[in-house]
């Protein structure tokens, strides 16, 4: 295939997922279902592995707090694309840049972003799916809520080829202020950093496993935890498996089988690097982190660690978004 005919087939493919998400974000039966025009609202969004989420605070004039969440599916094209945002294959030169010499190696990319920037486009056919995502959400929040959405703090899955710059310009091409948290000195918020600030309260310095758990991933992380704000999470402390997610299992032989891949994946990193510090809590996420899972995590870290350690997972589907949210309320 032609350079020519890839590109013509990724923005007919672009624009059907815009129409049909504008179509689905404006259906006619949707009503506003809350009104807060009195109140102070911080809103954070979440891309996650197979969907993403959204969630708005409300803090009224007596400091009392309501937490609203969205989620939205946005279907095949989103988690293709977050699929390829794992490989190692599709990492390039991003900011934060080492030195001068990756600025001027990236600046033929920069320049094509920004001249699809200049035209009203997407800086990327993958920005342009993620923030058909946004949109959508976005939508329902204004919708549902009577309010104008114009700043908010992003989170992610931590994916290897998913860098800063394609959050800031998904917030470009949404139309919506890509707000950094006070005292975020990572690239991007990534969605254990998230899901960390919503239990702030209950983290000191800790080590945190880090688990999401979705129709198409399982993703793990190790990282060190100095409160939400300063995580260590490199590339060596996780792993991307868009290979096995719950809907992988009727793939497989048996399910025994199925399992056994999901328990190698989850103990990887501390069979690799054994003298890591050990989880101290494990925080898990994802919108199929349910008893079946929950079940085979629970006995899977017990019969390795020798204990059965602190295991955080209410809210699971939206916790990274909530996070986001009180990042955002907080400054």
């Amino acid at each position: 295939m032609s350079p020519r005919i890839y590109f013509k087939s990724r923005i007919i493919l672009l624009a059907l997922a815009s129409l049909v998400a504008i179509t689905s974000a404006f259906s006619s039966d949707q009503q506003p279902l809350h009104s807060h025009a009195g109140s102070n609202f911080s809103v954070g969004f979440s891309l996650q592995s197979s969907y993403g989420a959204a969630a708005v605070i409300f803090e009224d004039a007596d400091g009392r707090l309501e937490t609203y969440t969205r989620v939205h599916k946005p279907g095949y094209l989103y988690q293709q694309v977050m699929a390829k945002l794992s490989l190692q294959s599709s990492r390039h030169i991003a900011p934060p840049y080492d030195g001068d010499g990756e600025f001027w190696a990236n600046m033929p990319r920069q320049s094509a972003r920004m001249a699809l920037k200049s035209m009203g486009l997407p800086a990327s056919y993958e920005v342009g799916v993620l923030a058909q995502a946004i949109k959508h959400l976005r939508s329902q929040l204004e919708s549902d809520f009577s309010i104008n959405i114009s700043e908010a703090v992003f989170t992610s899955s931590h994916l290897l080829a998913l860098y800063q710059d394609d959050l800031e310009d998904v917030a470009v091409n949404v139309g919506i202020k890509y707000v950094t948290p006070r005292y975020q000195f990572q690239p991007i918020l990534w969605e254990t950093a998230a899901a960390c600030w919503d239990e702030e309260s209950k983290l000191p310095d800790t080590t945190v496993l880090g688990v999401h758990y979705s129709h198409n991933a399982l993703t793990v992380s190790l990282a060190e935890v100095q409160t939400a704000f300063s995580m260590c999470e490199p590339n060596y402390r996780r792993i991307e498996n868009f290979t096995l997610g719950s809907d992988a299992i009727s793939r497989y032989p048996s399910s025994n089988d199925y399992w056994t891949d999901v328990k190698a994946a989850l103990l990887e990193i501390m069979d690799e690097y054994p003298l890591f510090n050990r989880p101290k809590t494990i925080i898990v996420t994802g919108d199929m982190a349910h008893r079946l899972f929950m079940d085979f995590l629970v006995e899977t870290l017990y019969d390795y660690l020798g204990e059965l350690r602190p295991i955080l997972s209410a809210n699971a589907k939206v916790v990274s978004a909530m996070g986001a949210a009180e990042f955002m309320r907080r400054g």
